[in-house]
């Protein structure tokens, strides 16, 4: 247990001193959420402009809702690429700092891009079953929905987890690669649970710091000292997206790190498991 902890927290170090020495590692979530934010802006024009021409054209108000159905399919399967494709650029990236290395945005695009197809595929496949979880859940009433959802989102989470790192490194079709993924959690369970529970304790830490900025704003702003207020709720809103920025860098790395160590046993940054260089080569 002492091993499980003290190893934890070596990743958990790890990957946010990997992001404090390069900054470059910031850039894929910021771009996955400015395009997965500029989609679902599409997405809601597309609507909205599209609602008056079926009306017009006497189109019933079902087909308006299966236009709507159609639009949000396709927005959240273009999410769900964006964040994938985005990911295993942090993962590449990550993995050749790791390494000694000093890569730059360009090397973890080159990586996604390397494994397109893949990553393509695994993207539908992810996506198609979170709807899948969402539909079934919703149909359930009360409780047994709740837990539908929570506990099918949770499993799937778990047996994924190591899916993108496996996809990029090992190179297999999307069910090995699935099942490799599951086998590899299973194995690094308590060292995967602890590290990833320490960086959401900082990032719960992060939020309440950010609310708190927020509502003591709030009450300045509508006490009268809108300033003060307004210079409050900005600086809430700045950590709010400071917070979420870092955590998903911080996520991405770590998953990294623990696919490293899943894979070698090693912890320390300088010790490269072997292949990683002539994978690099090839991008």
């Amino acid at each position: 247990m002492a091993g499980t902890f003290s190893d934890s927290w070596r990743l958990t170090k790890t990957s946010f001193r990997l992001i404090f020495q390069d900054s470059a590692l910031l850039v894929f979530p910021l771009v996955a959420g400015f395009s997965a934010l500029a989609v679902m802006v599409l997405f809601a024009l597309g609507t909205y402009f599209l609602a008056p021409v079926l009306l017009i054209g006497g189109s019933s108000a079902t087909s308006f809702e299966v236009l709507g159905i159609a639009l949000f399919i396709v927005a959240y399967f273009v999410c769900t690429f964006i964040t994938v494709y985005a990911t295993a650029a942090l993962v590449g990236a990550a993995t050749l700092k790791l390494g000694g290395q000093q890569p730059t945005a360009a090397d973890g695009w080159r990586i996604a891009r390397a494994n397109l197809g893949r990553l393509l595929v695994w993207s539908m496949f992810a996506a198609t079953v979170g709807l899948l979880i969402q539909i079934i859940s919703a149909r359930v009433q009360g409780i047994g929905g709740l837990l539908i959802r929570a506990v099918g989102g949770a499993t799937w989470a778990v047996v994924t987890y190591f899916m993108i790192p496996v996809l990029i490194y090992e190179r297999a079709g999307t069910w090995a690669s699935l099942e490799r993924s599951a086998k590899l959690f299973v194995g690094t369970f308590g060292r995967t649970l602890v590290s990833n529970l320490v960086i959401g304790l900082l990032i719960v830490v992060g939020i309440v710091a950010a609310v708190i900025l927020g509502v003591s704003g709030l009450f300045l702003w509508f006490g009268g000292s809108v300033l003060l207020g307004l210079s409050l709720i900005v600086a809430g809103l700045g950590v709010a997206i400071f917070v979420a920025l870092i955590g998903a860098t911080a996520e991405g790395v770590l998953r990294a790190a623990l696919y490293r160590y899943a894979t070698t046993g090693k912890i320390d940054p300088d010790l490269l498991p072997a292949g990683y260089q002539t994978l690099r080569s090839s991008f």
